[in-house]
């Protein structure tokens, strides 16, 4: 089930909503007589893993496994740390829920890789062809975090529904954005948060409509024409290898921060807040400035959780350490994506450039317009990795790019090759996409200073239209891949 489909939009989501509400009456009403009561919650739970059962009821008991493994694990940390045996208990806890996690982790999703690999330097192994579970990298991080902060000391006390909750929860569940539990626990035990609230209900709504017209009418328009250079190309002319690049990093964005903005508008409109994942990437001034704007809550937790403790390492905080620190903490952001030596150069591409932002702002300071083109430039390249089919297709595509750069008849013939391709590169939509990601406020933005009135409330309800009548085109978004 996705959220851009009419089961999800007129029948899931409106009947979770609506049960939701009148499970908050009876939580509320318990309340008041002094007694605790979860009966919204166990019902979200409930909501979540049928949602999640919905695309492969056979990854439903490795969804359970994990939280249950997890959570016992989070038990015996918290209680070794109550006995004030954190240096030998707590962490040896610790390191058997990293393995857990790590190995499950690793078994689905890196195993056939790695095998592939060991099979090109000489080795005779069969390859598992291992379905990767949906969502298996969120809900896998997401608890990774919550041991971690275990055996740091930030988590109190737990319950098991709101814990279940917190990892499972729909909105977030198959792409983000990756949830704490410091903010969220302490929203799921808010009895008062389980009744319907206008301003929740109408800003979540707005917040969806935005993000449902980004995923159909941008992400959606551009899919064929990617699809289509990243299959042939041998065939492209090098403007049209640029013209196919800059497609996929504008579905790119406009497909997983439509997928965010959903996300986030569900939570509201359940009165939940949940972590921003962008705000405004392509107008980052340096590698450092765009993860700090792209997929926000990914960089945020393995800056916790591997820079951090890295840097910690180090006697001294020197330059060198720093960047070192920085190269290994972001080559994970890159190999996290995904399984395949693309993912590998793209991990590489993006630590690379992460520490040279670092060095550069040590020495130097660029003009703001130059690190702009620069930092665009980059992380152009690096998407061709992260999309093309092999490390062979990308090059070809980088080859043709720079080559067109040198023929500049290519650019005059451009509106023949564009006329000529067997797949029509939606012009009208692709212009605007490079005007939003320029110049329009992001949605967050958008939606906080939006005033509510005709002309708003009529332009929110085209677009919701216009989307919904383009349903019957329904896609994945790309970060379910990975």
């Amino acid at each position: 089930m996705l959220f851009n489909s009419y089961e999800f939009i007129f029948i899931f989501f409106p009947a979770v909503l609506a049960i939701y509400f009148v499970a908050g009456k009876i939580d509320a009403a318990r309340a008041k007589e002094g007694k605790f009561s979860s009966t919204a919650n166990i019902w979200l739970t409930v909501a979540s893993f049928a949602f999640y059962g919905w695309w492969d009821v056979r990854f439903l008991p490795l969804l359970a496994v994990s939280i249950l493994v997890n959570y016992f694990i989070a038990g015996k940390i918290l209680s070794s740390r109550e006995e004030n045996q954190k240096t030998r208990r707590s962490k040896i806890f610790f390191l058997l829920g990293l393995a857990f996690n790590i190995g499950l982790l690793g078994y689905f999703k890196y195993l056939d890789f790695f095998l592939a690999t060991l099979n090109r330097l000489g080795a005779n192994f069969e390859l598992l062809h291992l379905i990767l579970p949906l969502g298996i990298s969120f809900f896998t991080i997401t608890q990774l975090l919550y041991i971690y902060d275990c055996c740091e000391g930030t988590v109190r006390d737990r319950n098991f529904i709101d814990y279940a909750l917190f990892v499972s929860f729909f909105p977030h569940l198959m792409a983000g954005p990756i949830l704490y539990h410091r903010q969220m626990l302490k929203q799921f035990r808010d009895v008062k948060l389980r009744r319907p609230d206008f301003d929740n209900l109408s800003h979540g709504l707005t917040i969806f409509i935005i993000g449902l017209a980004k995923k159909v009418i941008v992400a959606d328009s551009l899919s064929p024409y990617v699809q289509f250079g990243y299959t042939h190309v041998n065939d492209l002319t090098g403007t049209v290898a640029w013209l196919t690049a800059v497609c996929y990093m504008l579905q790119l964005y406009f497909d997983f921060s439509g997928y965010s903005d959903m996300a986030v508008g569900l939570a509201r409109m359940m009165n939940y807040e949940i972590p921003i994942n962008f705000n405004s990437p392509y107008r980052a001034t340096g590698m450092i400035n765009f993860w700090q704007r792209w997929h926000i809550s990914l960089t945020n937790a393995i800056t916790a959780c591997v820079y951090i403790p890295l840097v910690r390492q180090f006697k001294s905080k020197t330059v060198a350490n720093t960047a070192a620190a920085s190269f290994i903490t972001f080559f994970i952001v890159g190999i996290w994506h995904g399984a395949g030596m693309t993912f590998v150069i793209f991990a590489i591409l993006n630590a690379a450039g992460v520490v040279a932002n670092f060095l550069w702002r040590q020495k130097f300071s660029m003009p703001k317009v130059l690190a702009h083109v620069v930092t665009l430039f980059h992380v152009l390249i690096t998407l061709i990795f992260f999309r093309a089919n092999s490390v062979h297709d990308a090059l070809v595509v980088i080859k043709k790019m720079f080559a067109g750069l040198a023929n500049f008849s290519d650019v005059l013939n451009l509106p023949e090759y564009i006329a000529a391709s067997p797949v029509e590169l939606p012009k009208f939509i692709f212009v605007a996409a490079i005007l939003i990601v320029a110049f329009c406020p992001n949605s967050n933005k958008l939606t906080k200073n939006l005033k509510p009135n005709f002309l708003s409330a009529a332009i929110l309800a085209l677009l919701f239209l216009y989307s919904v009548l383009h349903l019957s085109g329904v896609t994945e978004f790309l970060y379910f891949q990975f």
